[in-house]
Protein backbone atom coordinates (compact mmCIF):
# COMPACT_ATOMS: atom_id res chain seq x y z
CA UNK A 1 0.00 0.00 0.00
CA UNK A 2 2.82 2.42 0.89
CA UNK A 3 4.65 1.48 -2.28
CA UNK A 4 1.53 2.15 -4.36
CA UNK A 5 1.10 5.56 -2.79
CA UNK A 6 4.76 6.43 -3.42
CA UNK A 7 4.50 5.29 -7.02
CA UNK A 8 1.36 7.36 -7.55
CA UNK A 9 2.98 10.47 -6.10
CA UNK A 10 6.15 9.89 -8.11
CA UNK A 11 4.17 9.66 -11.32
CA UNK A 12 2.19 12.75 -10.37
CA UNK A 13 5.37 14.82 -9.99
CA UNK A 14 6.24 14.42 -13.62
CA UNK A 15 2.77 14.41 -15.07
CA UNK A 16 0.12 16.85 -16.20
CA UNK A 17 -1.12 17.19 -12.63
CA UNK A 18 1.17 20.22 -12.24
CA UNK A 19 -1.02 21.98 -14.82
CA UNK A 20 -4.35 20.36 -14.00
CA UNK A 21 -4.40 20.99 -10.24
CA UNK A 22 -3.97 24.82 -10.42
CA UNK A 23 -6.54 25.04 -13.24
CA UNK A 24 -9.03 22.98 -11.23
CA UNK A 25 -8.50 25.15 -8.14
CA UNK A 26 -8.85 28.30 -10.26
CA UNK A 27 -12.08 27.00 -11.75
CA UNK A 28 -13.54 26.19 -8.33
CA UNK A 29 -12.60 29.65 -7.04
CA UNK A 30 -14.21 31.34 -10.05
CA UNK A 31 -17.38 29.26 -9.68
CA UNK A 32 -17.53 30.08 -5.99
CA UNK A 33 -17.01 33.79 -6.66
CA UNK A 34 -19.42 34.23 -9.57
CA UNK A 35 -22.17 32.06 -8.05
CA UNK A 36 -21.55 33.10 -4.47
CA UNK A 37 -25.17 34.25 -3.86
CA UNK A 38 -26.42 30.83 -4.97
CA UNK A 39 -24.02 28.89 -2.77
CA UNK A 40 -24.72 31.29 0.11
CA UNK A 41 -28.46 30.62 -0.27
CA UNK A 42 -27.76 26.89 0.14
CA UNK A 43 -25.84 27.45 3.37
CA UNK A 44 -28.54 29.84 4.65
CA UNK A 45 -31.18 27.12 4.25
CA UNK A 46 -28.95 24.61 6.06
CA UNK A 47 -28.64 27.10 8.89
CA UNK A 48 -32.32 27.92 9.34
CA UNK A 49 -34.01 24.61 8.49
CA UNK A 50 -33.78 21.47 10.61
CA UNK A 51 -34.85 19.48 7.54
CA UNK A 52 -31.65 20.34 5.70
CA UNK A 53 -29.19 20.77 8.57
CA UNK A 54 -27.41 17.61 7.36
CA UNK A 55 -26.12 19.72 4.45
CA UNK A 56 -23.25 20.93 6.63
CA UNK A 57 -21.88 17.36 6.56
CA UNK A 58 -22.07 16.81 2.80
CA UNK A 59 -18.97 18.74 1.72
CA UNK A 60 -16.73 17.14 4.41
CA UNK A 61 -18.06 13.72 3.37
CA UNK A 62 -17.31 14.45 -0.28
CA UNK A 63 -13.80 15.59 0.57
CA UNK A 64 -13.25 12.41 2.57
CA UNK A 65 -14.50 10.25 -0.33
CA UNK A 66 -12.18 12.10 -2.71
CA UNK A 67 -9.31 11.47 -0.29
CA UNK A 68 -10.05 7.73 -0.37
CA UNK A 69 -9.71 7.83 -4.16
CA UNK A 70 -6.39 9.69 -4.18
CA UNK A 71 -4.10 6.77 -5.07
CA UNK A 72 -6.26 5.54 -7.90
CA UNK A 73 -6.65 9.04 -9.31
CA UNK A 74 -3.05 10.25 -8.98
CA UNK A 75 -1.89 7.24 -10.98
CA UNK A 76 -3.82 8.56 -13.99
CA UNK A 77 -2.92 11.36 -16.36
CA UNK A 78 -5.39 14.29 -16.36
CA UNK A 79 -6.40 15.24 -19.85
CA UNK A 80 -9.04 17.95 -20.57
CA UNK A 81 -12.27 16.68 -22.08
CA UNK A 82 -13.95 19.18 -24.35
CA UNK A 83 -17.19 17.21 -24.24
CA UNK A 84 -17.67 18.69 -20.78
CA UNK A 85 -18.33 22.07 -22.41
CA UNK A 86 -21.78 20.82 -23.40
CA UNK A 87 -23.05 20.30 -19.83
CA UNK A 88 -21.27 23.46 -18.67
CA UNK A 89 -23.03 25.57 -21.29
CA UNK A 90 -26.32 23.80 -20.63
CA UNK A 91 -26.05 24.27 -16.86
CA UNK A 92 -25.18 27.95 -17.37
CA UNK A 93 -28.37 28.41 -19.40
CA UNK A 94 -30.38 26.52 -16.79
CA UNK A 95 -28.95 28.73 -14.06
CA UNK A 96 -29.82 31.86 -16.07
CA UNK A 97 -33.37 30.59 -16.59
CA UNK A 98 -33.70 29.90 -12.87
CA UNK A 99 -32.39 33.36 -12.07
CA UNK A 100 -34.73 35.11 -14.51
CA UNK A 101 -37.84 33.46 -13.05
CA UNK A 102 -36.46 33.30 -9.50
CA UNK A 103 -36.56 29.53 -8.95
CA UNK A 104 -34.08 28.99 -6.16
CA UNK A 105 -33.80 25.20 -6.46
CA UNK A 106 -33.01 25.40 -10.20
CA UNK A 107 -30.20 27.86 -9.55
CA UNK A 108 -28.83 25.74 -6.74
CA UNK A 109 -28.86 22.47 -8.69
CA UNK A 110 -27.27 24.13 -11.73
CA UNK A 111 -24.49 25.73 -9.67
CA UNK A 112 -23.69 22.52 -7.78
CA UNK A 113 -23.69 20.40 -10.94
CA UNK A 114 -21.18 22.77 -12.51
CA UNK A 115 -18.61 21.39 -10.06
CA UNK A 116 -18.61 17.82 -11.49
CA UNK A 117 -18.72 19.32 -14.98
CA UNK A 118 -15.62 21.36 -14.13
CA UNK A 119 -13.81 18.23 -12.91
CA UNK A 120 -14.73 16.53 -16.18
CA UNK A 121 -13.49 19.46 -18.27
CA UNK A 122 -10.13 19.74 -16.51
CA UNK A 123 -9.32 16.15 -15.52
CA UNK A 124 -10.91 14.19 -18.34
CA UNK A 125 -13.05 11.08 -18.72
CA UNK A 126 -11.01 8.44 -16.90
CA UNK A 127 -10.45 10.41 -13.69
CA UNK A 128 -13.98 11.83 -13.52
CA UNK A 129 -15.43 8.36 -14.00
CA UNK A 130 -13.57 7.14 -10.93
CA UNK A 131 -14.81 10.13 -8.95
CA UNK A 132 -18.41 9.85 -10.07
CA UNK A 133 -19.94 8.92 -6.70
CA UNK A 134 -18.18 11.57 -4.56
CA UNK A 135 -19.05 14.25 -7.11
CA UNK A 136 -22.65 13.03 -7.47
CA UNK A 137 -23.03 12.98 -3.69
CA UNK A 138 -22.70 16.77 -3.78
CA UNK A 139 -26.34 16.83 -4.92
CA UNK A 140 -27.40 16.02 -1.36
CA UNK A 141 -26.07 19.45 -0.42
CA UNK A 142 -28.93 21.06 -2.35
CA UNK A 143 -31.88 21.68 0.01
CA UNK A 144 -34.53 20.02 -2.10
CA UNK A 145 -37.68 18.13 -1.16
CA UNK A 146 -40.11 20.67 0.30
CA UNK A 147 -42.58 19.71 -2.44
CA UNK A 148 -42.95 16.36 -0.66
CA UNK A 149 -44.43 17.98 2.45
CA UNK A 150 -48.13 18.13 1.35
CA UNK A 151 -48.33 14.53 0.01
CA UNK A 152 -46.36 13.25 3.02
CA UNK A 153 -48.77 15.08 5.35
CA UNK A 154 -51.71 13.40 3.61
CA UNK A 155 -49.98 10.02 3.76
CA UNK A 156 -49.22 10.44 7.46
CA UNK A 157 -52.83 11.39 8.18
CA UNK A 158 -54.10 8.39 6.17
CA UNK A 159 -51.77 5.99 7.99
CA UNK A 160 -52.54 7.36 11.44
CA UNK A 161 -56.32 7.45 11.05
CA UNK A 162 -56.40 3.94 9.58
CA UNK A 163 -54.18 2.56 12.36
CA UNK A 164 -56.29 4.22 15.07
CA UNK A 165 -59.48 2.84 13.52
CA UNK A 166 -57.96 -0.65 13.40
CA UNK A 167 -57.22 -0.26 17.10
CA UNK A 168 -60.96 0.14 17.67
CA UNK A 169 -61.01 3.85 18.55
CA UNK A 170 -63.60 6.01 16.74
CA UNK A 171 -62.09 8.80 14.64
CA UNK A 172 -63.66 11.69 12.76
CA UNK A 173 -61.41 13.13 10.07
CA UNK A 174 -61.64 16.46 8.25
CA UNK A 175 -58.67 16.87 5.94
CA UNK A 176 -55.53 16.96 8.07
CA UNK A 177 -57.52 17.28 11.29
CA UNK A 178 -58.97 14.31 13.14
CA UNK A 179 -60.88 14.00 16.40
CA UNK A 180 -60.69 11.22 18.98
CA UNK A 181 -62.89 10.99 22.07
CA UNK A 182 -60.03 12.42 24.14
CA UNK A 183 -58.99 15.33 21.95
CA UNK A 184 -58.22 16.79 18.54
CA UNK A 185 -55.10 16.17 16.49
CA UNK A 186 -53.70 17.63 13.28
CA UNK A 187 -50.86 16.77 10.94
CA UNK A 188 -48.63 19.82 10.54
CA UNK A 189 -45.56 20.27 8.32
CA UNK A 190 -43.19 19.14 11.07
CA UNK A 191 -45.12 15.85 11.25
CA UNK A 192 -44.87 15.08 7.54
CA UNK A 193 -41.69 13.04 7.99
CA UNK A 194 -39.88 14.75 5.12
CA UNK A 195 -36.88 15.56 7.31
CA UNK A 196 -36.62 11.89 8.30
CA UNK A 197 -36.92 10.81 4.68
CA UNK A 198 -34.26 13.18 3.34
CA UNK A 199 -31.80 12.36 6.13
CA UNK A 200 -32.40 8.63 5.68
CA UNK A 201 -31.82 8.72 1.92
CA UNK A 202 -28.60 10.75 2.31
CA UNK A 203 -27.25 8.39 4.97
CA UNK A 204 -28.52 5.27 3.20
CA UNK A 205 -26.88 6.21 -0.09
CA UNK A 206 -23.52 6.79 1.60
CA UNK A 207 -23.86 3.56 3.58
CA UNK A 208 -24.69 1.57 0.44
CA UNK A 209 -21.64 2.96 -1.37
CA UNK A 210 -19.24 2.20 1.48
CA UNK A 211 -20.64 -1.18 2.53
CA UNK A 212 -21.50 -2.85 -0.78
CA UNK A 213 -19.80 -3.53 -4.09
CA UNK A 214 -22.72 -5.07 -5.99
CA UNK A 215 -24.84 -2.44 -7.81
CA UNK A 216 -28.00 -4.40 -7.00
CA UNK A 217 -27.29 -4.45 -3.27
CA UNK A 218 -26.67 -0.72 -3.36
CA UNK A 219 -29.91 -0.06 -5.22
CA UNK A 220 -31.91 -2.29 -2.87
CA UNK A 221 -30.50 -0.63 0.25
CA UNK A 222 -31.21 2.86 -1.10
CA UNK A 223 -34.76 1.71 -1.82
CA UNK A 224 -35.05 0.44 1.74
CA UNK A 225 -33.78 3.79 3.04
CA UNK A 226 -36.70 5.43 1.21
CA UNK A 227 -39.44 3.06 2.37
CA UNK A 228 -38.36 2.63 6.00
CA UNK A 229 -38.62 6.31 7.10
CA UNK A 230 -42.05 6.65 5.46
CA UNK A 231 -43.41 3.65 7.33
CA UNK A 232 -41.55 4.66 10.50
CA UNK A 233 -43.06 8.14 10.41
CA UNK A 234 -46.55 6.68 10.15
CA UNK A 235 -45.86 4.42 13.13
CA UNK A 236 -44.36 7.36 15.02
CA UNK A 237 -47.50 9.47 14.44
CA UNK A 238 -49.75 6.57 15.43
CA UNK A 239 -47.83 5.91 18.65
CA UNK A 240 -47.87 9.59 19.60
CA UNK A 241 -51.64 9.76 19.10
CA UNK A 242 -52.10 6.59 21.14
CA UNK A 243 -49.86 7.89 23.95
CA UNK A 244 -51.88 11.10 24.04
CA UNK A 245 -55.18 9.21 23.92
CA UNK A 246 -54.29 6.68 26.63
CA UNK A 247 -52.85 9.38 28.92
CA UNK A 248 -55.90 11.60 28.46
CA UNK A 249 -53.72 14.11 26.55
CA UNK A 250 -51.22 14.51 29.38
CA UNK A 251 -48.29 13.16 27.34
CA UNK A 252 -47.14 13.54 23.73
CA UNK A 253 -49.54 16.40 23.08
CA UNK A 254 -46.93 19.16 23.02
CA UNK A 255 -43.38 19.70 21.83
CA UNK A 256 -42.29 16.48 23.55
CA UNK A 257 -43.84 14.44 20.74
CA UNK A 258 -41.16 15.80 18.40
CA UNK A 259 -38.51 14.50 20.81
CA UNK A 260 -40.20 11.11 20.86
CA UNK A 261 -40.21 11.18 17.08
CA UNK A 262 -36.47 11.75 16.75
CA UNK A 263 -35.68 9.03 19.30
CA UNK A 264 -37.90 6.57 17.45
CA UNK A 265 -36.39 7.58 14.10
CA UNK A 266 -32.86 7.10 15.44
CA UNK A 267 -33.70 3.61 16.69
CA UNK A 268 -35.29 2.64 13.35
CA UNK A 269 -32.34 3.90 11.29
CA UNK A 270 -29.87 2.13 13.58
CA UNK A 271 -31.79 -1.12 13.08
CA UNK A 272 -31.84 -0.57 9.33
CA UNK A 273 -28.05 -0.16 9.25
CA UNK A 274 -27.54 -3.15 11.56
CA UNK A 275 -29.64 -5.39 9.30
CA UNK A 276 -27.92 -4.03 6.21
CA UNK A 277 -24.54 -4.92 7.72
CA UNK A 278 -25.43 -8.62 7.50
CA UNK A 279 -24.78 -8.48 3.74
CA UNK A 280 -21.80 -6.11 3.84
CA UNK A 281 -19.11 -6.44 1.18
CA UNK A 282 -16.66 -3.76 2.28
CA UNK A 283 -14.43 -6.32 4.04
CA UNK A 284 -13.96 -8.34 0.88
CA UNK A 285 -10.65 -7.70 -0.93
CA UNK A 286 -11.00 -5.23 -3.75
CA UNK A 287 -9.63 -6.02 -7.19
CA UNK A 288 -6.45 -4.11 -7.96
CA UNK A 289 -7.39 -1.24 -10.24
CA UNK A 290 -5.84 -1.48 -13.64
CA UNK A 291 -3.99 1.67 -14.50
CA UNK A 292 -2.52 2.12 -17.96
CA UNK A 293 1.26 2.54 -17.85
CA UNK A 294 2.65 5.96 -18.49
CA UNK A 295 3.69 6.53 -22.06
CA UNK A 296 6.06 9.22 -23.22
CA UNK A 297 4.42 12.07 -25.03
CA UNK A 298 0.91 11.19 -23.87
CA UNK A 299 0.62 13.88 -21.20
CA UNK A 300 -1.68 16.73 -22.10
CA UNK A 301 0.06 19.91 -23.20
CA UNK A 302 0.02 23.04 -21.05
CA UNK A 303 -1.91 24.89 -23.76
CA UNK A 304 -4.93 22.63 -23.35
CA UNK A 305 -5.12 23.41 -19.63
CA UNK A 306 -4.78 27.13 -20.34
CA UNK A 307 -7.68 26.83 -22.78
CA UNK A 308 -9.70 24.95 -20.17
CA UNK A 309 -8.98 27.69 -17.62
CA UNK A 310 -10.04 30.45 -20.02
CA UNK A 311 -13.26 28.65 -20.99
CA UNK A 312 -14.10 28.03 -17.34
CA UNK A 313 -13.71 31.71 -16.46
CA UNK A 314 -15.75 32.82 -19.49
CA UNK A 315 -18.62 30.38 -18.94
CA UNK A 316 -18.78 31.01 -15.20
CA UNK A 317 -18.82 34.78 -15.71
CA UNK A 318 -21.22 34.93 -18.66
CA UNK A 319 -24.26 33.43 -16.91
CA UNK A 320 -24.52 35.88 -13.95
CA UNK A 321 -23.66 38.86 -16.16
CA UNK A 322 -26.33 37.98 -18.73
CA UNK A 323 -28.94 37.40 -16.03
CA UNK A 324 -28.11 40.72 -14.40
CA UNK A 325 -28.44 42.53 -17.73
CA UNK A 326 -31.80 40.88 -18.44
CA UNK A 327 -33.14 41.77 -14.99
CA UNK A 328 -32.39 45.43 -15.57
CA UNK A 329 -34.93 45.60 -18.42
CA UNK A 330 -38.27 47.28 -17.80
CA UNK A 331 -41.04 44.99 -19.06
CA UNK A 332 -43.70 47.68 -18.84
CA UNK A 333 -46.84 48.22 -16.73
CA UNK A 334 -49.91 45.99 -16.70
CA UNK A 335 -53.02 47.62 -18.16
CA UNK A 336 -56.44 46.63 -19.45
CA UNK A 337 -57.43 43.94 -16.95
CA UNK A 338 -60.44 45.81 -15.60
CA UNK A 339 -61.98 45.85 -12.14
CA UNK A 340 -64.63 43.89 -10.30
CA UNK A 341 -65.96 40.47 -11.23
CA UNK A 342 -66.48 39.44 -14.83
CA UNK A 343 -70.22 39.18 -15.53
CA UNK A 344 -70.88 37.60 -18.95
CA UNK A 345 -74.33 37.52 -20.55
CA UNK A 346 -76.83 35.92 -18.20
CA UNK A 347 -74.92 36.89 -15.05
CA UNK A 348 -75.02 39.93 -12.77
CA UNK A 349 -72.70 41.36 -10.13
CA UNK A 350 -73.86 40.93 -6.56
CA UNK A 351 -74.29 44.23 -4.80
CA UNK A 352 -73.28 42.75 -1.46
CA UNK A 353 -69.60 41.79 -1.56
CA UNK A 354 -68.83 41.75 2.18
CA UNK A 355 -68.33 37.99 2.28
CA UNK A 356 -66.09 37.94 -0.80
CA UNK A 357 -62.92 35.92 -0.33
CA UNK A 358 -59.48 36.66 -1.77
CA UNK A 359 -56.75 34.08 -2.42
CA UNK A 360 -53.60 34.39 -0.33
CA UNK A 361 -51.36 35.29 -3.27
CA UNK A 362 -48.94 38.22 -3.18
CA UNK A 363 -46.91 40.13 -5.75
CA UNK A 364 -49.53 40.52 -8.49
CA UNK A 365 -49.26 43.62 -10.67
CA UNK A 366 -53.03 43.85 -11.20
CA UNK A 367 -56.15 41.91 -10.34
CA UNK A 368 -59.91 41.81 -10.44
CA UNK A 369 -62.60 39.75 -8.76
CA UNK A 370 -65.80 39.50 -6.77
CA UNK A 371 -69.13 37.67 -6.58
CA UNK A 372 -71.69 37.20 -9.34
CA UNK A 373 -74.91 35.25 -9.68
CA UNK A 374 -77.07 34.01 -12.53
CA UNK A 375 -79.62 36.61 -13.69
CA UNK A 376 -82.46 34.17 -13.02
CA UNK A 377 -81.14 33.36 -9.52
CA UNK A 378 -79.12 30.49 -8.16
CA UNK A 379 -75.94 29.87 -6.20
CA UNK A 380 -73.47 32.80 -6.05
CA UNK A 381 -70.09 32.31 -7.70
CA UNK A 382 -66.89 34.26 -7.22
CA UNK A 383 -63.90 34.84 -9.45
CA UNK A 384 -60.41 36.21 -8.94
CA UNK A 385 -57.77 36.91 -11.57
CA UNK A 386 -54.30 38.07 -10.54
CA UNK A 387 -51.89 39.14 -13.28
CA UNK A 388 -48.12 38.83 -12.82
CA UNK A 389 -45.25 40.49 -14.70
CA UNK A 390 -41.61 41.12 -13.75
CA UNK A 391 -41.93 38.43 -11.11
CA UNK A 392 -38.22 38.52 -10.28
CA UNK A 393 -38.81 42.06 -9.01
CA UNK A 394 -42.37 42.14 -7.65
CA UNK A 395 -43.02 38.54 -6.57
CA UNK A 396 -43.63 35.10 -8.02
CA UNK A 397 -47.03 33.64 -8.76
CA UNK A 398 -45.85 30.05 -8.27
CA UNK A 399 -43.92 29.77 -5.04
CA UNK A 400 -43.96 28.45 -1.50
CA UNK A 401 -45.33 31.68 -0.03
CA UNK A 402 -48.46 31.75 -2.24
CA UNK A 403 -51.37 29.45 -1.41
CA UNK A 404 -55.13 29.80 -1.73
CA UNK A 405 -55.55 29.90 2.04
CA UNK A 406 -52.52 32.18 2.49
CA UNK A 407 -49.39 31.36 4.46
CA UNK A 408 -49.96 34.37 6.69
CA UNK A 409 -53.46 33.12 7.53
CA UNK A 410 -52.47 29.54 8.33
CA UNK A 411 -53.83 29.74 11.88
CA UNK A 412 -57.25 30.90 10.67
CA UNK A 413 -57.63 29.08 7.37
CA UNK A 414 -57.20 25.46 6.31
CA UNK A 415 -56.84 24.26 2.72
CA UNK A 416 -57.34 20.71 1.49
CA UNK A 417 -57.05 19.44 -2.08
CA UNK A 418 -60.08 17.51 -3.35
CA UNK A 419 -58.90 16.14 -6.69
CA UNK A 420 -59.99 17.73 -9.96
CA UNK A 421 -63.28 19.01 -11.27
CA UNK A 422 -64.46 18.09 -14.77
CA UNK A 423 -64.97 20.85 -17.33
CA UNK A 424 -65.49 20.21 -21.02
CA UNK A 425 -63.21 22.10 -23.41
CA UNK A 426 -60.67 23.22 -20.78
CA UNK A 427 -58.06 21.59 -18.55
CA UNK A 428 -59.79 20.08 -15.54
CA UNK A 429 -59.15 22.56 -12.71
CA UNK A 430 -57.64 21.69 -9.37
CA UNK A 431 -60.34 21.47 -6.73
CA UNK A 432 -59.91 22.69 -3.14
CA UNK A 433 -61.99 23.03 0.00
CA UNK A 434 -61.20 26.05 2.16
CA UNK A 435 -62.36 26.57 5.72
CA UNK A 436 -62.02 29.90 7.50
CA UNK A 437 -63.62 31.92 10.30
CA UNK A 438 -67.31 31.50 9.59
CA UNK A 439 -66.64 30.84 5.90
CA UNK A 440 -66.31 27.79 3.68
CA UNK A 441 -65.56 27.72 -0.05
CA UNK A 442 -65.25 25.29 -2.92
CA UNK A 443 -62.42 26.58 -5.12
CA UNK A 444 -61.27 25.82 -8.68
CA UNK A 445 -57.78 26.93 -9.71
CA UNK A 446 -55.88 27.32 -12.99
CA UNK A 447 -52.72 29.09 -14.07
CA UNK A 448 -52.59 31.07 -17.31
CA UNK A 449 -49.34 31.34 -19.26
CA UNK A 450 -48.50 31.73 -22.97
CA UNK A 451 -52.17 32.13 -23.86
CA UNK A 452 -53.34 28.87 -22.32
CA UNK A 453 -54.66 27.47 -19.07
CA UNK A 454 -52.77 24.81 -17.15
CA UNK A 455 -52.79 23.29 -13.69
CA UNK A 456 -49.11 22.31 -13.65
CA UNK A 457 -46.88 24.80 -11.82
CA UNK A 458 -43.72 23.29 -13.34
CA UNK A 459 -45.08 24.00 -16.82
CA UNK A 460 -45.74 27.60 -15.79
CA UNK A 461 -42.16 28.07 -14.61
CA UNK A 462 -40.70 26.35 -17.67
CA UNK A 463 -42.64 28.58 -20.07
CA UNK A 464 -41.77 31.72 -18.11
CA UNK A 465 -38.10 30.72 -18.12
CA UNK A 466 -37.99 30.08 -21.88
CA UNK A 467 -39.74 33.36 -22.61
CA UNK A 468 -37.35 35.37 -20.47
CA UNK A 469 -34.27 33.48 -21.62
CA UNK A 470 -34.89 34.65 -25.18
CA UNK A 471 -35.80 38.22 -24.29
CA UNK A 472 -39.55 37.92 -23.71
CA UNK A 473 -41.73 38.63 -20.69
CA UNK A 474 -42.80 36.39 -17.84
CA UNK A 475 -46.51 37.25 -18.02
CA UNK A 476 -48.72 34.81 -16.10
CA UNK A 477 -52.02 34.90 -14.26
CA UNK A 478 -53.80 33.08 -11.49
CA UNK A 479 -57.40 32.20 -12.41
CA UNK A 480 -59.62 31.19 -9.51
CA UNK A 481 -63.35 30.46 -9.38
CA UNK A 482 -65.04 29.80 -6.06
CA UNK A 483 -68.43 29.23 -4.53
CA UNK A 484 -69.44 29.86 -0.90
CA UNK A 485 -70.67 26.75 0.94
CA UNK A 486 -72.96 26.31 3.89
CA UNK A 487 -71.33 24.25 6.62
CA UNK A 488 -74.17 21.74 6.67
CA UNK A 489 -74.59 21.40 2.90
CA UNK A 490 -72.79 19.38 0.24
CA UNK A 491 -70.93 20.67 -2.80
CA UNK A 492 -73.19 19.52 -5.67
CA UNK A 493 -75.06 22.79 -6.14
CA UNK A 494 -71.87 24.85 -5.88
CA UNK A 495 -70.12 22.53 -8.36
CA UNK A 496 -72.91 22.95 -10.90
CA UNK A 497 -72.86 26.75 -10.53
CA UNK A 498 -69.07 26.85 -11.00
CA UNK A 499 -69.30 24.67 -14.11
CA UNK A 500 -71.97 26.91 -15.67
CA UNK A 501 -70.11 30.12 -14.88
CA UNK A 502 -66.79 28.74 -16.16
CA UNK A 503 -68.34 27.79 -19.50
CA UNK A 504 -69.80 31.30 -19.89
CA UNK A 505 -66.92 33.39 -18.53
CA UNK A 506 -63.67 31.66 -19.55
CA UNK A 507 -63.79 32.53 -23.30
CA UNK A 508 -64.12 36.25 -22.52
CA UNK A 509 -61.57 36.05 -19.72
CA UNK A 510 -58.93 34.31 -21.84
CA UNK A 511 -59.39 36.89 -24.59
CA UNK A 512 -58.91 39.66 -22.03
CA UNK A 513 -55.73 38.07 -20.67
CA UNK A 514 -54.31 37.80 -24.18
CA UNK A 515 -55.11 41.50 -24.70
CA UNK A 516 -53.31 42.48 -21.49
CA UNK A 517 -50.26 40.41 -22.47
CA UNK A 518 -50.02 42.24 -25.80
CA UNK A 519 -50.00 45.67 -24.19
Amino acid sequence: MVADALNARTRARGSSWWFAAPVLVLGLVVLGWMFYPTFASIVAIWNRSDTFAHGFLIVPIVLFLLFLKRQEVLALEPRPSWWALLPLVGLSLVWVAGELVDVVSVRQFAAVLMIPALFWLVLGNAITWRLQFPLAYLLFAVPFGEFLVPPMMDLTADFTVTAVQLTGIPVYRDGLYFDLPTGRWSVIEACSGVRYLIASVALGTLYAYLMYRSPWRRIVFVGVSIVVPIVANGLRAYMIVMIGHLSDMEHAAGVDHLIYGWIFFGVVIALMFAIGALWREDIEPLPTPTVPPAQPGRSAQAGSFVAAAVLTVVLASAAPLYAEWMNQRDLGPVAGLGTGPLAPAGWQVLEEQDTAWEPGYRGARDGRGGLVTAADGGEPVGMHVLFYREQYRHGNMVGWSNTLAGRDRALEWSQSRRGRATLEGYPNPERFLLNGPGQRFLVWRWYWVDGRLTTRPHEVKAREALNRLFGGRDDAALVVLYAPLEFDNGTDAAEAALRTYAADALPELLEQLDHVARQ
